[in-house]
């Protein structure tokens, strides 16, 4: 099993701040940002974490920190390169750049590498490499989309998520010497077409310190897929010896996929996790990495070896670190060798940029990478392609209308979306008519990443009366307030679904489009919910229900599940209520609290896993019980009897309940 953790101390210098606050090359740190005091930062030097994930509608999670680590080091359920995200298929164990050069301190010349990933045990306490800090106590994230909570003017993507580091050790122990350098990390991410396949990474390094001679830059990643749905415990076991990663020269790329067996690929079982990962160079300033003459890249692989390990010799301090990412040659692996390939060996990647001959006191270099997800190794490539084009433009790209505003409404037997009209105001920069909305598309399905299209409402009038449509929006025109103050201008009604089951729905906008691009649709994950029907609080007469009842082995949502993702579902609560289970013998075996106006379902892992899956909307009136007991035990066959106790007028309503549970059922 691998290891490492999340935790970094935050203590730097006033003069270290002093460069973070000037603007960097060609994008400026958010809005309102002020740099933490001298006084401040010997206050927080204690270790302090700051981590969000990656997710505004685009398909693939990750998770991010204020030091440059990346993923999760497989210590949790939170996304750590999940593709396509809720699905629980995770691809990558850690990540994080290398910086490397040639610096000078009081000690003399020296060659320093800073890196803020290596090798290490998954799910661990102790990082194998500290030698970033936190420069701001902040992982800012800012939105182009105007209807988002961080919309900002100066946003670049539909989410860019910002943070700032320094190579100046927090921790006093840690034997390392500086390149004073200072980065600021940025992310961008879209939710429509092929953008909404990858996430940017764009590093602008400052020099906070003597002359950096020879600077490579590198993103060291440990690449490894697998099913964390099918995992109980942390860190999961068995993916480390099944990667199976291919470099694809033309768009500067490495690729890896879940690999079962060999032969490969013909033994693979590709099937068992499908997608594949990839991360690709698209672009340096200063500098051309396509001028061999200018810039030159690095591809590494090698064997998985934490310190300490046979193997991990090769990296054992900086000047070998440096001279693996400073050969300016690409790793052949096709044939794989065995230290490699699938089942014999277990591979670990670095991609890396250089030289940047010269970098002065306060000046600042930039590089950018792509972490994509796809299908097939086609996709990866063509996405490739468009996130270069992007970078070509300094990711001035034209957009789709942002996806509206959505309320999704249980109901008995039918869910009622409601969204309003903001995107029709939409001017997109790029297109010459600036307001080039065209209309709505309604989406709705059983599973989060196949949505079915339900229906479509397009613009009548000219100049939007030229995609076929011509509905207008009359038949959805709904004017309405909610209780909580949220306004929506339209109403899309769904009846005949099965109470009980999820449901996830989703509403875009597309604009027009024209000769040189097409037409553009926001990306259904912008605003996808998922709903479970069932009585609404006006529908709950006739007294609690419990379903199904009885709970035979398992249930038709739940077939399939482990134990622990079983339940059972009671409808037709008081708003507000308290619910027991009980033995016949009177013991009491389960008790909560509900209250239908917050509860989404998250106590209950086989309807929400928190981490990957999106909260439920329910009904109000209804609780799902994952049949655990209160001492966290999975419920023996039996009869049970359950109360609910109306707590706004004292009621109490009591049934039965028979479960007929598996045998061969385990956690």
């Amino acid at each position: 099993m691998k290891r490492l953790r999340i935790l970094l101390g935050l203590a730097l210098t006033a003069s270290l701040i002093a460069a973070r606050s000037r603007a960097d090359e060609d994008h400026i740190p958010p809005r309102g940002f002020v740099a933490p005091s001298a006084a401040t930062q010997t206050a927080q030097s204690d270790s302090i974490l700051y981590a969000v994930r990656v997710q505004n509608g685009n398909k693939l999670g990750l998770t991010l920190t204020n030091y440059g680590f990346i993923g999760t080091n497989f210590s949790s359920f939170a996304p750590s390169f999940e593709y396509p995200l809720g699905s629980g298929h995770m691809h990558m164990v850690r990540g994080g750049p290398w910086i490397g050069a040639v610096s000078a301190d009081e000690n003399g010349a020296f060659i320093g590498v800073s890196t803020a990933a290596e090798d290490g045990f998954a799910g661990g306490t102790r990082p194998p490499s500290q030698e970033f800090t936190p420069a701001g106590t902040y992982v800012a994230a800012r939105s182009t989309l105007p209807n988002s909570f961080y919309f900002d003017s100066g946003a670049v993507s539909e989410l860019d998520c910002i943070s700032s580091y320094s190579d100046l050790p927090a921790n006093v122990l840690i034997q390392h010497r500086p390149l004073n350098v200072v980065v600021n990390q940025y992310t961008y991410e879209w939710s429509f077409s092929d953008y909404a396949h990858f996430v940017i990474f764009h590093y602008v390094v400052h020099n906070n310190g003597p002359p950096l001679q020879d600077v490579w830059f590198g993103m060291y990643d440990e690449l490894a897929s697998g099913n964390m749905k099918l995992q109980n415990s942390y860190p999961p076991t068995g993916w480390f010896s099944k990667k199976y990663i291919t470099w694809v020269d033309s768009v500067s790329m490495v690729t890896e996929r879940y690999c079962q067996g060999r032969p490969f690929p013909a033994q693979c079982r590709f099937d068992l996790v499908p997608e594949i990962a990839a991360v690709s160079l698209l672009g340096v300033r200063p500098g051309n990495f396509r001028d061999t003459t200018d810039k030159k890249i690095t591809f590494a692989a090698w064997n998985f070896a934490p310190t300490g390990t046979p193997g991990a010799v090769a990296r054992g301090d900086d000047s070998l670190k440096y001279g693996l990412m400073s050969t300016g040659v690409r790793q052949s692996i096709d044939p794989l060798p065995d230290s490699l390939a699938p089942v014999s060996g277990d591979p670990v990647e670095l991609l890396a940029v250089g030289p940047f001959r010269t970098i002065n006191p306060g000046d600042s270099i930039s590089i950018d990478y792509a972490y994509i997800g796809g299908l097939t190794y086609a996709d990866l490539s063509r996405r490739a392609v468009v996130a270069k084009r992007a970078y070509d433009l300094h990711y001035k790209v034209p957009v789709p209308p942002p996806s509206p505003s959505l309320r999704l409404v249980p109901r008995a037997n039918g869910l009622d979306l409601y969204w309003n009209r903001a995107p029709e105001d939409f001017i997109d920069p790029t297109s010459a008519i600036g307001k080039d909305f065209e209309g709505y598309r309604v989406y709705v399905g059983e599973n989060r990443d196949t949505l079915n299209l339900a229906a479509q409402y397009d613009l009548a009038t000219s100049p939007h009366d030229t995609t076929g449509y011509n509905t207008g929006f009359g038949r959805v025109a709904f004017d309405t307030t909610f209780a909580d103050g949220q306004h929506f201008d339209y109403r899309f009604q769904i009846s005949n679904l099965r109470d009980g089951f999820k449901y996830f729905a989703a509403v875009t906008a597309y604009d027009l489009g024209n000769p040189d691009i097409e037409s553009l649709e926001s990306g259904t994950s912008q605003n996808e919910q998922m709903a479970i029907p069932g009585p609404a609080p006006s529908e709950a007469s006739g007294g609690v229900s419990v379903f199904p009842n009885p709970y035979k082995v398992e249930a038709a949502w739940d077939r399939g599940q482990q134990a622990r993702d079983h339940y059972v579902f009671f409808t037709r609560l008081p708003t507000k209520c308290t619910i027991q289970i009980f033995t016949l013998s009177g013991d009491l075996v389960y008790s909560t609290d509900f209250d239908g106006s917050s509860y989404n379902g998250t106590n209950a892992s086989g309807i929400v896993r928190t981490g990957t899956d999106l909260p439920a909307v329910m009904s109000g009136t209804t609780f799902g019980w994952d049949m655990i007991t209160r001492w966290g035990q999975a419920v023996a066959s039996g009869l049970y009897i359950w109360a609910v106790k109306d707590k706004q007028n004292g009621n109490r309503q009591t049934g039965k309940l028979l479960i007929l549970k598996s045998d061969r059922e385990s956690f």
